[in-house]
């Protein structure tokens, strides 16, 4: 009786072990991984110029420019508590946290056009990494709720290689604009911009708005109706 219970329960543990119904890698996680690969080609097109620009057009020293950016980087840490606390408040929330943070950086590429001093450049990288502290947890978040616990490593592994391929990118296109453009550095932050503007319109676009676990199937092994069936007989 009991080796007969125990098959029966085997087609029902099938939903759950089917390979080619669900991808390793689903869709949003290759959106998200689109969006961050657009999006640090963005960062690191400003990230590659900025020094130059700061130290050689405005004069500060390289001291200086190096507190600076230690400082917001220390800010845009800080915030990734604050990014992850208020994505998983009042349910899931994480594309929306998300989103205003990629928002937010996007907002800072144009508003570098317009920062000719040291004030003003600092509160738009403070800005930009306040943005940038939103983003990272809900993201990683919903990379996590849409894969399936065996496949985590590789999604995972597969953004950050599109994360790390956008960087690559980055300098690259910077030092290519700043090359072939008559204004120089504000020809790399506007085309900075419209990478960041698109980065966020493929976020909103493909990534949809509510991930979660895969919910358990009825006829899944813990369901109570084959012990039910097995007493009986």
């Amino acid at each position: 009786m009991y080796l007969a219970d125990s098959r029966s329960t085997k087609p029902a543990a099938a939903p759950d072990t089917r390979p080619g119904r669900r991808p390793a890698v689903p869709g949003t996680v290759l959106a998200l991984g689109a969006v961050s690969l657009i999006t640090d080609i963005s960062s690191e097109m400003i990230t590659a110029v900025l020094p130059l620009y700061v130290v050689a057009a405005l004069g500060l020293s390289p001291l200086g420019f190096g507190l600076l950016d230690g400082i917001n980087n220390g800010v845009g840490a800080l915030v990734r508590l604050a990014g992850g606390h208020l994505a998983d408040r009042g349910g899931q929330r994480h594309k929306v946290v998300a989103g205003l943070g990629y928002g937010l950086s996007a907002l800072c590429k144009p508003l570098m056009l317009l920062a000719h001093g040291l004030p003003m450049i600092s509160a738009v990288l403070a800005v930009d990494r306040t943005g940038k502290g939103l983003r990272t947890a809900p993201r990683d978040a919903m990379i996590s709720l849409s894969t399936r616990p065996e496949h985590r490593g590789r999604a995972f592994g597969v953004h950050r290689a599109m994360d790390t391929t956008g960087a690559l990118l980055g300098p690259l296109v910077a030092f290519a604009v700043l090359r072939a453009a008559v204004d120089g550095y504000d020809a790399v932050f506007a085309v900075s911009g419209c990478f960041a503007a698109l980065g966020v319109l493929v976020l909103v676009l493909f990534v949809p708005g509510r991930t979660g676990p895969r919910t358990t199937s009825p006829t899944s092994p813990t369901a109570p109706t084959v012990p039910a069936e097995g007493a009986a007989a």
